[in-house]
This record gives C-alpha cells, structure tokens and sequence, in this order.
C-alpha cells in the first residue's frame, strides 16, 4: 500500500467528507425549528465532533482496516454487529440521496421559482447523472471532489461575507421563542452535516505518518469545521434568512442575491447544483461498492454480488440506488414532504452506526486510556441525543428486525453455500 496521505491532504480530505449538502441548508431550517437559540444547537455539536473525531482518529490508528465503522463493531462483537453498521450505512446513504439531489434542485428552483415537482425532475436528472456515470465506471476522482469542497467552502465564506452588512442584533431576540426542546430537534438534523467523521477510517493505511497525523488532522478539521458552521448559523439568524420554504431549502443562495443581485444567486445555483450532482456521484459510488461487499459476504441477497462483465461495476446495486432515491424524490413533491422532514430517517440510522462504533471502542481499548474516555464522552453525548429522535428511533429497531429475518430465512442455504465451497 502507497503511504502517500500527508497532514494538510488529510485536513482536505476530512473537509471533503464533512462539508456537504447540508451546509447548504441547515443553518435555516435548524433556525426554524428553535429560533436564535439553534446557534447553542450548532455550539454543542461542534464541541461534541471533537471526541467523536478523536475516537474515529484513533480507532484508525489502532485498527486501520478499510472496512471502518464495521471492522471495529465486527472485532469488537462479532459478525452481526458489522453486517448491521453495513445495513444501516447502506440505509442511510441511499435515502440521503433523495436529500442531496433535492437540496441541489431546491436552489435552481428557488432562483426561478419552480415547483416541487419540477424540483424533484431535475433531482431525478441528478440521480441520473450519477447512475449512467457509475454505470459506465466514470469515477469523480479525488482531486475533483476536493475541487468541489473547495467550491463549497469559497461559496460559503462569500455568502458569510456579503451577509454581514445585513446581521441586526434584534433578530436574535427572543432567543428560544419555542423554548429550549426544539434545541435538542435541531441537534438531531445537524448530525446530517457532522457524519463523515468515521469516513477516513479506510484510508488510515494510506497515511504517510499515522501515529501523529489521524489524530492531529482529525482535530485541526474540527476546529476549521466548527468555525464554518458556527459563522454560517450567527449570519444566517443575524439576517433573518429562515422561517419560510425557500430560505430553508437554499439559504445561501437568498444570501447572495440580496447582496449581490439575481446573477449572482444564478451562479450560486449552478455551483450548488454541481457541487450536489459531485456529491450524489460519489455516495452512488460509495453505495455501490458497499451493497456489492454485502452480497459477496452473504449480509444482503447474493443479487446484489454482481459485475456488469464489460464495466466491472455493481450496476444493478446502481440502478436500484438511483430508481429508489428517485421515486423517493418524487413521493415527497407529491406528498409536499420537504426534504429536511427525511433527514430523521439517516440521522437514525447515522447515530446507531455511531453509538455501535463507541461501545466498539470502549471493548477494545483498555479503560481510562484518553481513546477510551472520548468514546465514553462520545457514547454519553449520542445517548441524550436520541429521545429527541422520538418515533424515528422505529427505523433502525425496523432494520435491526429485518435483518435478523433475513438471516434466519437465509441461514441454512448460507451454510450449504460455505459447505460446498
């Protein structure tokens, strides 16, 4: 293996895999949920990513294994635990899809005031997009993702910058107009912009200096990260932009075009667009790669273990990405669910990836060494956060039953399978 990953190439790549659509969004609608006091929200995630980035670094470093969150569950309680932190990846990714192509259309939409259903034609042309592309075996490479977070990034900053003339004290004023439970619900949706973290896991192998550089770029990240979100949120209440539809779905582009007029925030649709069409490219990818590992070890159908024997790529774990989030896409324009209403569904199943991978490491290292206090901060922190998903903590009690149905079902066919091997 190549050891060719140095500190500031792995700060980008932390940035790469935190800074997402949900930038894009978040800021106004965690600010509808609990007002001004969505910025305490956004305050204590970004203390909470610094021992969830430490315990994720140090796993790395400790066990640096390409399979990640699912090798630590795996090593630390056996096969099931890693086939349900796949299950639930899986899960959460491909309906985070449908919340990736619909914030990119969200902002072509607010700059000519489409409807929710021509919004959802053209996530479904972004879906499309990275099916035929992953199809063909077209692969965004790593230069280009980080080209695109730094677009992502720039736009943010701009929109920081030009915002600031607008900020008013006032608007901070009542602080909790709803009191302080929707804090604790706006908590819950920023975990969509703080997964990621786990992400860099696989590539800890690839490190030029491991033993010093997982951990210091995981944390010199957080701090970059934090600072982003933190200004992101203060202007986005500063200057009122939420409480409606549009500002909740393309905040940044509101932003821009009452500084800087209707051109600009058609620029700034376009690179949202392409930076989502970038992000949904990858996930299909990502996806792809993970729904063909779980057919191969039996975790899902054997379906799912098949190359298109031109392309070598797992097209039917492709196509059946791109047709579910796509249908997906459409049923919410058609039942006018906006698209921030789904981030409880991955947000679940993130969580319970996050909450395994903390016990998974407070089996693993021995108790009160630092990895094992940040997993214990990590662990106690996840575990106030889930009453606030409230009945959403059915989805991955659903899955988790699903599974074991599956393997009960499929049980005796695997050990013929392994007996005629």
């Amino acid at each position: 293996m190549n050891r060719s990953i140095t500190l500031p190439e792995a700060i980008a790549l932390y940035i790469t895999a935190i800074l997402g659509s949900g930038t894009l969004f978040l800021s106004s609608s965690t600010a509808t949920v609990a007002g001004p006091a969505s910025i305490v929200a956004w305050m204590m995630m970004v203390l909470f990513s610094f021992p969830l980035a430490y315990t994720f670094a140090a796993l790395s470093r400790s066990y640096p294994d390409a399979g990640g969150a699912a090798t630590f569950a795996r090593m630390a309680f056996g096969e099931h635990a890693g086939n349900l932190v796949g299950w639930f990846y899986f899960l959460a990714a491909a309906v985070g899809q449908i919340i990736v192509s619909l914030t990119g259309a969200a902002y072509i939409g607010a700059a000519f005031d489409f409807s929710a259903m021509e919004n959802a034609l053209i996530a479904c042309f972004m879906l499309l997009i990275g099916g035929l592309s992953n199809h063909f075996g077209v692969r965004i490479s790593g230069k280009l993702s980080l080209v695109l977070s730094i677009l992502l990034l720039l736009l943010l900053c701009i929109a920081v910058a030009v915002t600031l003339p607008y900020v008013r004290w006032d608007h901070f004023h009542p602080f909790a107009p709803k009191g302080w439970y929707p804090v604790g619900t706006a908590v819950i949706m920023i975990f969509w912009s703080f997964f990621g973290w786990e992400a860099i896991c696989s590539l800890a192998d690839r490190f030029k200096h491991p033993e010093k550089d997982l951990v210091r770029s995981a944390l010199l990240s957080a701090v970059i990260i934090g600072i982003v979100f933190l200004l992101l949120s203060f202007m986005t209440i500063g200057s009122g932009t939420y409480g409606n539809v549009e500002s909740d779905s393309s905040p940044i582009g509101i932003m821009i075009h009452r500084a800087l007029g209707f051109e600009a925030q058609l620029i700034t649709a376009m690179l949202a667009l392409i930076i989502c069409t970038g992000t949904v490219n990858a996930y299909v990818a990502s996806l792809a790669q993970l729904g063909y590992a779980l057919g191969r070890d039996q975790a899902l159908p054997a379906w799912f273990h098949y190359l298109h024997p031109r392309t070598r790529t797992p097209t039917r774990v492709v196509w059946l990405v791109v047709i579910f989030a796509g249908l997906g896409a459409i049923l919410t324009a058609f039942l006018q669910i906006h698209f921030t209403q789904l981030l409880y569904i991955p947000n679940s199943l993130g969580i319970s990836v996050y909450i395994i991978s903390m016990l998974a490491a407070l089996t693993l290292y021995k108790r009160r060494t630092t990895p094992w206090m940040s997993s214990l901060v990590s662990l106690i922190v996840l575990v106030l956060a889930v009453p606030f998903l409230g009945f959403h903590l059915l989805v991955p009690a659903v899955v988790c039953v699903v599974y074991f149905l599956y393997r009960k079902a499929t049980g005796k066919r695997k050990i013929q399978y392994r007996n005629d091997m």
